[in-house]
């Protein structure tokens, strides 16, 4: 219970919060009591747009963080002087950092520097937590914990390298319990209202929907797979013991119970809890260099924060199921909220 009340009028700003697991975190907070706030570069369509995430916030706006002038973001802050702030706002996509490296590295190095300038120049925050990726290992197909060997052989997982490197240095040069910085590194998250562009779950949702033939590129590729609301929830936890223990962490959240799928057989589940009938086309052509396995290890939130992911492979296709088809004909942000209840009740 503690960890629920532990929200309730708690102020917190998310970065990025338009997209797939930003929105998915404002319906967490708002139903959890807390009064939310966004900042995001521009709208992005899914999850924001189709449940009307912009009626769960206190307020809201638009501007760029990746930019040389970070006056308009040290202002927000002092407006807002959020308790916690998420930062989110990245991009996040491998293949879209091949198309446009610069981009990438704007966005996620600068970006995340510039946040992280402006709280701790603020001293109105009392936690950040920073998102970056399973992706930041050298060795990917290794059970890596918190502490193995960081490197990026794509633009997107160097970019986020760089960010890791970047909070090291910034954590090295303040004074203690100065900021109370976090670093989440997330399996892939799948989950209803995600349209990124070349994600699984996204691409497949449209073919289903248009009744085309869906084109798998990467068949055997293995994810740390993982449902939104498992990986947010550690998100929280996170947070919670960032906020209430003055201490600067680093977390892998991975379940486990279903890295044992690769796409192909994520896409034959979803097809047929559909009950679709469209049919696979493998692409064995690689444009671009992505890994084919990524596993990392979670004992270390599971210890200290209680951790552990609550829904399987099929339980998180079931949910993801449910919202696209309820969300074919409706848009409002009940729904949603009535996932986190029913995510918390497990």
């Amino acid at each position: 219970m503690n960890e629920i009340t532990f929200w309730n009028d708690k102020k917190v700003l998310v970065t990025g919060h338009t997209g797939f697991k930003g929105s998915w975190l404002c319906v967490f907070l708002y139903y959890l009591g807390a009064k939310v706030y966004g900042l995001s570069k521009e709208v992005k369509e899914g999850i924001y747009t189709d449940a009307k995430i912009s009626k769960l916030l206190e307020s809201e706006i638009y501007f760029d963080i990746s930019t040389n002038d970070n006056k308009a973001l040290e202002n927000l802050i002092k407006k807002i002087k959020p308790d916690i702030v998420f930062h989110f706002a990245a991009q996040s996509l491998v293949i879209k950092s091949y198309e446009d490296p610069k981009e990438t590295i704007y966005s996620n190095i600068i970006g995340s520097y510039n946040v992280i300038d402006s709280i701790a120049k603020s001293n109105e925050v009392k936690s950040l937590i920073i998102a970056t990726t399973d992706k930041v290992y050298k060795y990917p197909d290794k059970k890596n914990t918190e502490l193995s060997e960081l490197g990026g052989k794509d633009f997107y997982s160097a970019s986020k390298v760089s960010v890791e490197l970047i909070i090291s240095a910034y954590l090295n040069n303040l004074n203690e319990n100065e900021l109370n910085l976090s670093v989440v590194r997330s399996g892939n998250v799948i989950g209803g209202g995600d349209r990124s562009e070349n994600r699984l779950i996204n691409d497949l949702i449209k073919a289903i929907v248009s009744k085309n033939e869906f084109k798998l590129r990467m068949p055997h590729s293995v994810r740390p797979w993982q449902y939104i609301l498992d990986s947010l929830h550690g998100y929280l936890l996170v947070a919670k013991e960032n906020y209430e223990d003055n201490t600067s962490q680093i977390y892998n959240l991975n379940s486990e119970i279903n890295n044992k799928y690769d796409s192909q057989t994520i896409s034959s589940l979803l097809i047929k809890a559909w009950g679709s009938d469209i049919k696979i086309e493998i692409n064995n052509k690689k444009k671009y260099q992505e890994v084919e396995k990524l596993v990392i290890d979670s004992k270390k939130a599971y210890d200290n924060l209680g951790w552990k992911p609550k829904y399987s492979i099929e339980d998180a296709i079931a949910e993801i199921v449910g919202w696209e088809k309820h969300h074919l004909s409706d848009s409002s942000p009940e729904f949603s909220l009535n996932e986190v209840g029913k995510f918390l009740s497990i």
